[in-house]
């Protein structure tokens, strides 16, 4: 087992989100490598996650988001990466703390979670599907292909319900590319607003705006181009 410190770039980065219940970890390898990172409150450790951009191939940059965090609580990580030769580096295991839960606020519940896709621009892969923006977890993303500022996808909550926010939490990749800036809503094909400022997996940026409405067109306005699409997006009932 070689130091990581053989392959590691620059300084790794650890940006754990204000409500303490995930992480974003960035590091740069030379080689390109598949990197892991394994975490857990004890030293036993118990999660495992990776950059979703590898799609199973070795990269240089990484974003790997730790999910499923408690606030204020303790723990340990570390990383391992392989690289086309099959040696293995590996950091010695780190420890980081996570922040204070932030008062929660006055919005009610995501409902878009498990809501119906009714259209979207395009999928990248199986794995990359439009119900990933609406499945509930940051770990997993849709991803078009290649629609950059055209992408869109649209969901059905089921009923009418009454909005007073919503957030759309970009996917990113660790080159730059994939990285929404702002997005309108269509709201049952006549009324639109936005566009509001997306957000990313640690901070949401949730779009305090009020409308009654059932199906949801969500449009990619601004972006870094590439596979944009979305790690959630998430629709938030009046109370």
């Amino acid at each position: 087992m070689l130091g990581f410190g053989e392959v590691e770039v620059g300084t790794t980065h650890l940006q754990i989100a204000a409500d303490g219940r995930s992480a974003v970890l960035r590091v740069q390898t030379s080689p390109a490598t598949v990197c892991a990172v394994a975490y857990g409150p004890t030293a036993s450790l118990g999660s495992i996650a990776d950059d979703p951009g590898m799609g199973g191939t070795a990269i240089s940059r990484h974003v790997v988001l730790l999910a499923g965090l408690s606030p204020s609580t303790s723990y340990r990580f570390r990383l391992t990466a392989t690289d086309a030769r099959g040696q293995v580096f590996q950091t010695a295991l780190t420890s980081f703390t996570t922040t204070r839960a932030a008062p929660s606020a006055a919005l009610a519940g995501d409902v878009a979670i498990g809501a119906k896709i009714v259209a979207v621009s395009s999928q990248w892969g199986a794995g990359y599907g439009a119900a990933n923006a609406v499945d509930g977890n940051l770990s997993t993303e849709w991803a078009s292909a290649g629609d950059g500022d055209h992408a869109f996808i649209t969901i059905d909550l089921g009923r009418p319900m009454a909005v007073d926010g919503v957030s759309f939490r970009t996917r990113e990749m660790s080159d730059g590319s994939a990285i929404t800036r702002s997005f309108p809503l269509v709201v049952d094909g006549a009324r639109r607003y936005g566009p509001f400022p997306a957000g990313n997996r640690l901070d949401p940026r949730t779009a305090h705006v009020a409308f009654t409405g059932r199906r949801l067109r969500v449009e990619v306005v601004s972006s870094s181009g590439g596979n944009t699409g979305a790690a959630e997006i998430e629709v938030f009932a009046r109370g």
